[in-house]
């Protein structure tokens, strides 16, 4: 079913275009975790929720 309405529209490229839009922002996410800088940042978020309030203030 799915072969018959792609094959009566002229809509076929936006599969593609969603896929490399989606791909895109996936290979974006996944550059700014892995920045320099960023397992400093990461380690001190890991941490906040095993301190106390009084500690972290």
């Amino acid at each position: 079913m799915k072969s018959l309405i792609l094959s009566q529209t002229d809509l076929v490229s936006l599969p593609l275009i969603a896929l490399v839009i989606f791909m895109g922002i996936f290979l974006g996410v996944l550059l700014w975790i892995a920045r320099p800088g960023a397992a400093d940042t990461y380690a001190r978020y890991g941490q906040m929720a095993l301190e106390d309030e009084e500690e972290s203030a």
